[in-house]
């Protein structure tokens, strides 16, 4: 009779689960069994912005750490590309062609007409299946960056503005600001919350990834603040160019610079290129530190530093 009790015991488990939790017998049960599992030790906390001029190291610091990481070990995990801007493609040709750890994913889905080249909607719901794919396999991952993020936040302003708002057609219907195309002009209508949703659901599906140990480097341009506003350009500054409350997610941010040194001719003779922690939440010690990433210099060869953060595996 042991046996039809331990079943009969089992059976009313099954039923105390199916019932709504305040209603169960232990209503908590499942949480403290989440509580009691243990939890592995896993690197939870790199999630960088890096932001930057074209062509300021910002792929490059990620890379070579990648590099570096993937020849010092023999079984290494990957570093996924989802590639909008097609800088950690040409950087991984033109730099690593040997390191089949390094795999790209393009964003975009094309249209097949003559008249605009991305399906925007379409191009939203991929990405999306690519970051679930990435959570699904955390545990094979060394990193994610994501290139031309400003080009994400492109892709989320004409979603909102042809598939949420419906105010346009396509593309080029959503960029009219004269009411010279199709007779409405869109440009200036907004709804910031639409744009604003769209473009979180990567930085939360970003976040979920970097829970479970992977990095995540989140790389854009920069936009000016003021200058369209009527001032001056040299007294405009800069920003990155994502949603604004991104900042408020990531827990570093690095800003890429390149320092030119001039002969006396205006001549370019040394290139310096510097990364600035601007914020570091998990290293208090590296707020407000800058390094040197690359030197270049006139007749002779560079020489490539790259982060020593990131190269050590502390960042």
């Amino acid at each position: 009779m042991a046996g039809f009790g331990q079943t009969k015991k089992a059976q009313a488990a099954l039923e105390d689960e199916e019932l709504p939790a305040h209603e169960r017998a232990d209503p908590f049960a499942a949480l403290q069994a989440e509580l009691d599992a243990e939890q592995p030790t896993l690197n939870t906390h790199t999630f960088a912005g890096i932001i930057g001029h074209e062509n300021t190291c910002k792929t490059a610091i990620v890379t070579a750490a990648y590099n570096k990481y993937w020849e010092d070990n023999e079984e290494p995990k990957q570093l996924w590309l989802l590639d909008f801007d097609g800088g950690g493609f040409a950087n991984k040709s033109a730099f690593y062609p040997e390191n089949t750890g390094i795999k790209s994913f393009e964003p975009y889905v094309y249209m097949t007409g003559n008249r605009t080249a991305i399906d925007y909607d379409a191009t939203h719901n991929r990405v999306m299946q690519i970051m679930q794919f990435a959570i699904k396999n955390s545990g094979n991952i060394w990193g994610l960056l994501i290139t031309g993020v400003d080009q994400w936040d492109a892709v989320c302003v004409n979603n909102m503005r042809i598939n949420d708002l419906g105010l346009a057609s396509d593309a080029i219907s959503a960029s009219d600001v004269r009411g010279a195309g199709d007779g409405q002009r869109v440009g200036s209508q907004w709804d910031w919350s639409i744009r604003k949703t769209r473009f979180q659901q990567l930085v939360s599906l970003c976040r979920a990834l970097v829970k479970r140990g992977t990095k995540v480097f989140m790389e854009t341009h920069l936009s000016l603040t003021n200058y369209a506003l009527g001032a001056n350009e040299a007294n405009a500054s800069w920003k990155p160019a994502w949603e604004k409350s991104t900042n408020n997610f990531l827990f570093q941010i690095i800003r890429m610079e390149r320092e030119d040194t001039l002969d006396e001719e205006g001549n370019v003779l040394i290139q310096r290129f510097t990364a600035s922690f601007e914020k570091s939440k998990t290293d208090a010690g590296l707020q407000g530190q800058k390094r040197t990433v690359l030197v270049t210099e006139v007749g002779k060869a560079p020489i490539f530093y790259g982060l020593p953060e990131l190269n050590d595996g502390t960042l």
